[in-house]
């Protein structure tokens, strides 16, 4: 009972303080931007782009002012003048209301010049984000004082994302002219002709296929699908594994299925070239012992200094990776995230939606990550079962989904023959990356071996060039 008078009392002061000083604003900014409008075409424009909405304005006149010109520039109208947008105030029922012509020759009248229309936009925007800040922090104050501890971490994610919602909408909008992007064009076209990988994409590790795909690229959304135990997490561990110790590149890996110890310990065991099972089974004398565990700790070491991120937060949802991954970009500077696997996942949808609604979903979300953190993001999936029955895997066979192909820039199979492993005197197996779908480039077939003993592809080219 008093903790609870205790936190009535502390809301009501929190309360308090908010309700002693407005929210942020400038009405002198306002006044001009809206007076620039009414004077001429170009400025009009400007303050369309610049300006996301009219909720952007603090004054309720100012945004229906803002929204009778919007309206009227939309619909093309040859003469936007005072007399225009007074007439279309007045057709509303709402010209009195917001002073009326003496109010709009006011504004038409306020600035000298528009020079500094496109940094008065900015300010008011600016302005506009802090309130809507407020809004968020007050009302997460109030979710505080009444939450349910059973859904901390859902109250959690659902702050981080008004939070990132209210970056996003201010961030800065509009169009450029195509000079500003021939120059790297044409370097980036350069490179690709000197096959300078690291500069174009993200070096894989597996020669054969980054010349097929030639690297992974910003922005690019990488499906990696197969059948159920062919290795998509091996595969994907060893490209990151690679990136993150030879690249000295900042990997986040997203894993839904197993956990962090485990992970680690596949890595551990892949980059040693020391198979885990070997420590169980206790199968060599302790000269042998001292070799392997000899690579294992000159792998930990390497290993150790990797900038290598783990969440293993499972069932994660699509609204869930995205406020996480944009945390890891901030704290991390993250240069590429991997996520173990797609049909793991979850995103909001109506009861009536079947489960390709919700897949589809996810895709887009993550499509939309890697385009919003400008990095690339491979993303594992499984095939259904009609790929059990073919000798090489399609991408209608992509489970429960065909948006994940739409979606997708590469979409590329990993395919070997399951059975071979059970084979325990089998040291390798051939295995291929089919790459089916390639948006920005060609596609075909990377040839690899799996060594099934300490879970790593390599290229097969390494093995033929050395006879």
């Amino acid at each position: 009972m008093v903790q609870a008078e205790r936190s009535k009392t502390n809301s009501e002061a929190v309360s308090t303080v908010y309700r002693e000083q407005p929210p942020p604003h400038d009405i002198k900014l306002e006044k001009a931007i809206l007076g620039a409008m009414l004077l001429e075409e170009v400025s009009r424009g400007i303050a369309i782009e610049k300006i996301s909405s009219p909720a952007d304005f603090y004054y309720p006149a100012h945004q229906r002012i803002f929204k009778t010109i919007s309206s009227l520039f939309e619909k093309g109208n040859e003469t936007i003048d005072l007399f225009a947008v007074a007439a279309s105030l007045k057709a509303e029922g709402i010209l009195d209301s917001i002073g009326g012509e003496n109010y709009l020759l006011e504004l038409q009248n306020s600035i000298p010049t528009t020079a500094n229309l496109e940094s008065w936009c900015e300010l008011t925007r600016n302005l506009s984000a802090l309130r809507r800040m407020i809004t968020v922090c007050s009302n997460t104050i109030e979710k505080c004082y009444d939450a349910d501890m059973e859904h901390l971490s859902e109250i959690l994610s659902e702050v981080e994302n008004e939070i990132f919602e209210v970056r996003d909408v201010n961030a800065p909008i509009g169009t450029s002219p195509i000079s500003d992007y021939i120059i790297d064009a044409v370097e980036y076209l350069e490179k690709l002709h000197d096959k300078d990988l690291d500069a174009t994409g993200i070096n894989t590790g597996l020669p054969s296929l980054d010349n097929l795909i030639v690297g992974l690229k910003k922005q690019e959304m990488i499906v990696i699908a197969a059948r159920p135990s062919i290795g998509k997490t091996s595969l994907a561990l060893n490209i990151a594994t690679n990136i993150s110790t030879n690249k000295n590149l900042k990997t986040g890996f997203f894993s839904l299925e197993m956990s962090s110890e485990q992970l680690t310990r596949r890595m551990l065991c892949s980059l040693a070239r020391v198979s885990e099972r070997d420590f169980y089974d206790k199968r060599f004398d302790e000269a042998e012992f001292g070799k392997k565990w000899s690579k294992i700790t000159s792998a930990a070491s390497e290993l150790k200094k990797a900038p290598f991120y783990i969440d293993p937060t499972p069932g994660l949802s699509i609204n869930e990776l995205r406020a996480k991954a944009l945390r890891m970009k901030m704290k991390y500077d993250i240069d590429i995230i991997f996520i173990d696997y797609l049909q793991l996942m979850k995103a909001e949808v109506s009861r009536n939606d079947n489960r390709q609604v919700e897949v589809s979903k996810i895709s887009v979300g993550i499509k939309s990550l890697a385009k919003e953190l400008n990095i690339p993001v491979v993303v594992l999936a499984q095939l259904n079962r009609q790929a059990e029955q073919q000798e090489r895997p399609k991408l209608s066979q992509l489970r429960e989904s065909g948006a994940i192909e739409q979606d997708a820039d590469i979409v590329m199979f990993l395919h070997r023959d399951r059975d071979t492993q059970k084979d325990a005197g089998m040291e390798s197996i051939d295995a291929e990356i089919i790459v089916e779908k390639n948006r920005n480039g060609q596609t075909g077939i990377s040839e690899l071996l799996f060594f099934p003993k300490i879970m790593k592809f390599e290229s097969k080219s390494r093995y033929s060039d050395d006879g």
